[in-house]
């Protein structure tokens, strides 16, 4: 009996040596995803209205840099919103990126620039490009809209009626500075 009392002392203890390691593991990780990955808060102005300002946030990763609006829309307006600003409706190139964006996602749905056309009976992104994700199964897209969504848990379509945040995008090196001010916010998801 001794014995088994030990032996349970003894894996508690290598379980709480353990569980300072992972701590000390994670903690590094969130420092270095901290140094590599900044949250900006930015406020635009669009250049096809006067008066106020449009609240953005946009993360930046690989060669590009996202832009989440903070009001929801039909799938039109997003596509004209993201025009307004001179950015992309997003387009969503591989399936790193595609974990990226769900990674920094916390809820909501948010439009994306693919839509169905019926015509041809197939999926194209915005620039009329074919959608060639072959790691979304098409079953997936079960065609209830004509509209593609984005989410935790992936893509999906809708109808284009309903109202979702959007997500533009833009090359980091064509990123325009902000029209009305600049704050730096300190790391979090969207």
């Amino acid at each position: 009996m001794e014995k088994d009392i030990n032996l349970k002392e003894e894996t508690l203890r290598n379980m709480s040596v353990e569980s300072v390691h992972y701590n000390a593991l994670l903690d590094l990780i969130n420092r270095e995803q901290n140094r590599w990955y900044k949250k900006t808060k930015t406020v635009l102005a669009s250049p096809q209205h006067t008066g106020g300002c449009d609240e953005m946030h946009w993360f930046c990763y690989g060669i590009k840099c996202y832009y989440f609006t903070m009001d929801i829309r039909i799938w039109h307006e997003c596509k004209q919103t993201c025009q307004n600003y001179s950015l992309s409706f997003l387009k969503i190139d591989d399936k790193d990126e595609l974990k990226f964006l769900q990674d920094h996602i916390i809820r909501d749905n948010y439009w994306i620039g693919s839509s169905y056309n019926n015509k041809k009976k197939e999926w194209s992104w915005i620039d009329n490009s074919p959608f060639n994700l072959d790691f979304v199964a098409r079953n997936s897209l079960r065609k209830t809209g004509y509209c593609m969504y984005f989410s935790m848990a992936g893509l999906h379509d809708d109808d284009c009626g309903k109202r979702y945040l959007c997500i533009c995008e833009k090359g980091m090196d064509k990123i325009p500075a902000p029209l009305c001010s600049v704050k730096e916010t300190s790391h979090s998801a969207v």
